[in-house]
């Protein structure tokens, strides 16, 4: 692996600390997004753990999507009308983690000014699998509506916490 000395002059300028207090908003709703989704990954996992009876079944350490399933394919059908909801609920959780991925992964499209500093635009979500669009610059806009949608969706899926019951071995 090739230390710091050993990367161009280039690559090592466009690694420095881009960010200044202009960014303080993307930094704060990137920060807000991912603890959201810390939110939903915790609570999976113990609903998972209410439904099991153990954090140590194979799905309490699989990846988020699956656990989403797991919790939905548990969740009660008495009521109706909650379990549409529930289901609603399952669906967004869904959609957000793909939007995680994103926003971990992906890199940032910055603008440099005259003076040298440098301006966020977006996250580059990447769509590979695309040829006709393979990327999409998410706004901070955009970001700021998944900050909130993730914050609603992780307080239900704390709230529905008590509709499981445990699966009994037959």
């Amino acid at each position: 692996m090739p230390t710091v000395r050993h990367i161009p002059a280039t690559l090592a300028t466009m690694i420095k600390p881009l960010f200044g207090a202009q960014d303080d908003e993307w930094v704060t709703m990137v920060g807000r997004y991912l603890l959201n989704m810390g939110a939903i990954e915790m609570a999976t996992r113990s609903i998972i753990v209410k439904v099991t009876g153990s954090d140590s079944a194979p799905i309490f350490s699989d990846n988020l999507a699956a656990r989403i399933g797991f919790v939905r394919k548990h969740y009660p059908r008495e009521d109706k009308d909650k379990h549409s909801a529930a289901m609603v609920t399952f669906e967004v959780a869904l959609k957000l983690t793909t939007f995680r991925n994103i926003v971990a992964h992906s890199p940032i499209a910055v603008t440099e000014a005259k003076d040298g500093t440098f301006t966020i635009l977006g996250i580059l979500g990447l769509t590979p699998t695309s040829i006709e669009n393979v990327g999409e610059l998410i706004s901070l806009e955009e970001l700021k509506g998944r900050v909130n949608e993730s914050s609603a969706i992780a307080r239900r899926l704390l709230d529905m916490q008590p509709d499981y019951v445990r699966v009994l071995p037959s």
